[in-house]
């Protein structure tokens, strides 16, 4: 599988022989402290409309308090991030968690350390519709869905204001689906169990804890154990 497939494992530390690239400095004037370097790769975007997916890491810094540019969802993989508020409160992420900030919100990134995350970031203008996911950073809540008895369902735990991004966490059971053209695309980090896509690239299994991206317009059979957990990350362009 690579990134010109149809759906392919985003690996945490880049593809195979390619890794991760140096990306360019940021802005001195928005930080606070920190002289940090940041590398990535992006593995799928739309520039057009600022949309991409990929893997990012850098090195200590703190950035000045203000609006978040873009819409984003963060798996974090490595290191702790403490998101300082205007009203003195504070959201401390560690690695293991997913979370959300939202265009526009109000807030500081200040890391201690290195840090590592698989990102998915839309950007664009914020309609005027509202949700309460657009008011906080929404840190998933990975065990809010409980299997009960051999329901398959969703939880939607974020919704940007445009509508075309979400994050949910979803449980499977036992599920054998058919080809299927997918109308969105989805990044998607296994929680628990496995789950097998398939494709004209042929069957891939992927296990819990790893994550694959698959592409709007593909075509993917799936099947998942008895009791599979995962949690997406889906935008669909508007």
């Amino acid at each position: 599988m690579t990134e010109k497939s149809s759906f392919f494992k985003v690996e945490p530390e880049g593809p195979l022989r390619i890794g991760l690239q140096e990306w360019e400095t940021m802005d001195p004037k928005s930080l606070v402290s920190g002289n940090p370097i940041q590398r990535g790769h992006i593995y799928h975007e739309y520039p057009n409309i600022g949309y991409m997916i990929g893997v990012w890491d850098c090195t200590e810094f703190v950035e000045q308090m203000g609006p978040y540019q873009v819409d984003e969802f963060m798996l974090f993989l490595e290191g702790e991030l403490f998101l300082d508020l205007p009203d003195g409160k504070t959201v401390h992420i560690k690695a293991g968690d997913a979370f959300i900030i939202p265009k526009g919100f109000e807030c500081q990134w200040r890391q201690l350390g290195y840090v590592r995350k698989i990102f998915m970031i839309v950007d664009g203008d914020i309609p005027q519709a509202r949700n309460p996911s657009l008011e906080r950073i929404t840190v998933v809540n990975l065990d809010k869905q409980k299997f009960d008895f051999d329901i398959s369902n969703k939880d939607i735990q974020f919704l940007n204001a445009a509508g075309t991004m979400r994050v949910e966490v979803e449980q499977l059971c036992s599920l054998a689906q058919p080809p299927k053209k997918q109308i969105e695309n989805k990044l998607v980090t296994v929680l628990e169990g496995s789950v097998v896509i398939g494709a004209t690239e042929g069957e891939t299994t992927f296990g819990t804890g790893e994550t694959f991206y698959i592409k709007k317009g593909t075509e993917i059979s799936m099947k998942t154990d008895l009791k599979t957990k995962m949690i997406n990350a889906c935008y669909q362009t508007p």
